[in-house]
């Protein structure tokens, strides 16, 4: 199953999960603050952070730019805004609006910095998104971002399978086999990857000094339920509302069969989560 790339339906899911967003376990929080610290903001800076939801990149960007600095938070999503708002209303030097990321309503050359948190792989254009970030960017000014782990669609190679005796093995077939049974559903599927990976994307835009790392973090369930409850608070949750009721229903059964067998072997882990960031400089 791909990411979302229908802007309204982005909109209304993101809405709808701004409540419980990062509030199981702090993924989002957690990559958001290595982004920002690999970023290298200084005080006084000018930063647009694009699909910024409940902040987990503007928090992090707001700090390092001070009260000299300003940070603006964009989103498709008000709840999250609000949200976000909410949680970091002790932070003046960072302010909302509501904008698509396809449509930055900013003038050219208006920041030193552009961030975006596990956004641009889900937009209905990453290539217009890109040119817009590079468009409000001052010359030289930095735009960073993640996505999750690189594959073919970013320009890697799929990382290795996992092994037989992974506890998680069972969910990559499960995967597998819901993506399967949905392309043959003749159902229309708002998800498809980027056409094209993100740093091609990105050079084309007129970005030059692109660099990469990967970032890993292990994060501990209580149970099942905290589990599914964590993976339905975010973008993932778009993916099996897709599935349909009957499937979706499946998959509910499916994955926590798995997950109750996990924990009573040990407990539910979600190790080595991985993230690949990208940073980039506009000519």
């Amino acid at each position: 199953m791909s990411p979302v790339t229908d802007t309204k339906a982005l909109q209304q899911l993101f809405d709808e999960l701004a409540s419980e967003y990062d509030q199981h376990i702090p993924f989002f929080a957690t990559y958001g603050r290595s982004l920002v610290a690999w970023c290298g903001l200084q005080p006084g800076q000018r930063v647009l952070d694009i699909a910024a939801g409940r902040g987990a990149v503007a928090g992090p960007a707001a700090l390092a730019v001070g009260p000299r600095g300003g940070v603006v938070a964009v989103d498709i999503a008000p709840g999250m805004l609000r949200a976000l708002s909410a949680d970091h209303r002790d932070l003046p030097q960072l302010t909302t609006r509501v904008m698509d990321a396809h449509e930055l309503d900013f003038p050219d050359a208006r920041f030193d910095a552009v961030t975006c948190g596990f956004a641009f792989h889900f937009l209905d254009d990453p290539e217009q998104a890109i040119a817009e970030a590079h468009r409000v960017l001052c010359p030289g000014g930095l735009l960073a971002f993640s996505t999750p782990p690189a594959g073919p669609a970013q320009g890697e190679d799929e990382e290795p399978g996992r092994q037989e005796d992974d506890p998680w093995g069972f969910s990559v077939v499960l995967m597998q086999d819901m993506t399967e049974r949905l392309s043959k559903t003749k159902k229309p599927n708002p998800y498809t990857p980027p056409s094209r990976p993100l740093p091609q994307i990105c050079a084309e835009a007129g970005f030059t000094g692109i660099e990469q790392r990967s970032e890993r973090a292990t994060f501990a369930m209580r149970d099942p339920q905290h589990c599914w409850d964590f993976s339905m608070s975010h973008g993932f949750r778009g993916q099996v509302d897709s599935l349909g009721p009957e499937l979706a229903e499946e998959f509910r059964t499916r994955l926590f069969a798995g997950l109750e067998r996990m924990h009573a072997n040990g407990g539910i882990t979600l190790d080595d989560m991985a993230a690949t960031f990208y940073r980039m400089r506009k000519a």
